[in-house]
């Protein structure tokens, strides 16, 4: 079963649930599938990178009130880059360009 719970003009984000009907269980029962459709790239995380990339998604999401499209898809990117799924308080910055963006 699949189940979208993000979705962007460049980025979705699937819950893979996986059901089985024979008494051996599969290898991994929880999972996501990340594709990016701008770089025609998908990738399925699971285990702990699964865990790390929901609850850095919820964080993402408190940090601020006014979370942007723009905001996860800053993350996915990096953490599609460097391949850590935990978001940390620095990820979640304003760019200095953005910052500078609206002083002038």
């Amino acid at each position: 079963m699949i189940s979208n719970i993000y979705r962007s003009k460049r980025f979705d984000i699937d819950r893979l649930d996986l059901n089985w009907v024979d008494e051996e269980k599969p290898d991994f029962v929880r999972g996501f599938r990340i594709v990016d459709h701008d770089e025609n790239l998908r990738i399925t995380v699971h285990g702990e990178d699964a865990d790390n990339l929901i609850f850095s998604m919820s964080f993402i999401s408190s940090k601020s009130k006014n979370t942007t499209f723009e905001d996860y898809d800053r993350y996915l990117i990096e953490c599609l880059e460097s391949k850590n799924y935990m978001v940390t308080e620095h990820d979640v910055k304003p760019k200095q360009e953005k910052i500078e963006e609206v002083l002038h």
